[in-house]
């Protein structure tokens, strides 16, 4: 039986490591869930304990806690997080 996919439009990578000044405000940037996985656009918001949550525009289905979460702005990585919840 295969499992059920999980849709999400909301997750909280943690441990971000970021290849630029961490943002102060939101940030509008695609988000690359998996590898294979279609980048998309999302809003990236720093909470208060460092960590950051990506409010995904459209469900992402197939997301789960232990996959990254990689932020671009075109083909430049601005940095990225492993997904706790």
């Amino acid at each position: 039986m295969l499992a059920a996919r999980r849709w999400a439009s909301t997750r909280e990578p943690v441990d971000i490591n970021w290849l630029i000044d961490a943002p102060k405000e939101p940030l509008e940037a695609a988000c690359r869930i998996r590898y294979r996985h279609q980048e998309v656009p999302s809003l990236i918001t720093i909470l208060d304990d460092g960590s950051a949550r990506v409010d995904f525009k459209e469900p992402q289905g197939g997301v789960t806690p232990g996959q990254a979460a990689v932020f671009y702005d075109g083909d430049r990585v601005l940095g990225g997080g492993c997904i706790e919840s």
